[in-house]
């Protein structure tokens, strides 16, 4: 039985609360982030013109960009890029919570990555100290994503599917069974999509969300991707109260 609306949103909150506090992020981060995210649950119920999708935040008004991801199984997505989701920490916001963003009248282009945060670069190219395997092994990509630093970098990127894929009804067999049976149209849900949330890592001292892009995993599993950058190193973990 499904859960009722008011419900799953509250546990969507309390599960996201308890891991991305454990995780060591701010709670003010967390609530700002979480306030995006269950707007962002109702951008599919808005209807998007092809041509200019335009979508209703609590902000404003923000104009994405149609992707076509040229695949015969993954229909075209709208993607919403350098969102802000905070207002610029910068000045007097250096070093204290994020605060919600100021809104605006005009339509906000939102079809370009925003800047980064501030990070570590030496000879144009972040060094190898505690990152992953599979993140050295592509500084040279993954460095041509971290040019652009600005401490306003409280942005995020969410990647929407369409209802108008190249395949309405996947005639494919189920590729975990492989029973010979249709596999079911997940594009007809109609409703509000789910909304999966993703937080780069790099030991709080590297990254950037922009690296991700959410535009395959948004068509092929019918969700709503968002990816986010955050304040790294002293510029994210410090917080100075002078009260």
């Amino acid at each position: 039985m499904a859960l009722p609306r008011s419900m799953w949103l509250n546990c969507v909150w309390r599960a996201m609360m308890v891991r991305l506090l454990h995780m060591g992020l701010d709670a003010t981060f967390v609530l700002c982030i979480l306030g995006f995210l269950l707007h962002a649950a109702a951008v599919s119920s808005q209807k998007l013109d092809d041509i200019d999708p335009v979508v209703t935040t609590n902000f404003g008004k923000i104009r994405g960009i149609k992707k076509e991801l040229n695949n015969e199984i993954l229909g075209p997505v709208v993607q919403f890029l350098g969102v802000p989701y905070a207002a610029p920490p910068v000045g007097e916001r250096r070093f204290q919570p994020p605060e919600p963003p100021s809104s605006w009248s005009d339509i906000k282009n939102a079809t370009q990555f925003a800047p980064v945060c501030p990070q570590n670069i030496i000879e144009g190219r972040l060094p190898e100290v505690m990152l992953p395997v599979w993140f050295t092994n592509n500084l040279d990509v993954v460095s041509t994503y971290v040019q652009d630093q600005n401490e306003d970098c409280l942005y995020l990127n969410i990647y929407v599917p369409t209802e108008d894929g190249p395949l309405t009804k996947k005639q494919t067999d189920d590729l975990g069974d492989n029973d010979g049976a249709e596999d079911e149209d997940i594009r007809d849900s109609g409703g509000p999509k789910p909304v999966m949330v993703y937080i780069h890592g790099g030991s709080y001292m590297e990254g950037t969300g922009n690296l991700y892009d959410g535009s395959v995993l948004a068509s092929y599993g019918n969700v709503i991707v968002i990816t986010v950058n955050y304040r790294l190193g002293v510029l994210g973990k410090k917080l100075l109260d002078f009260n």
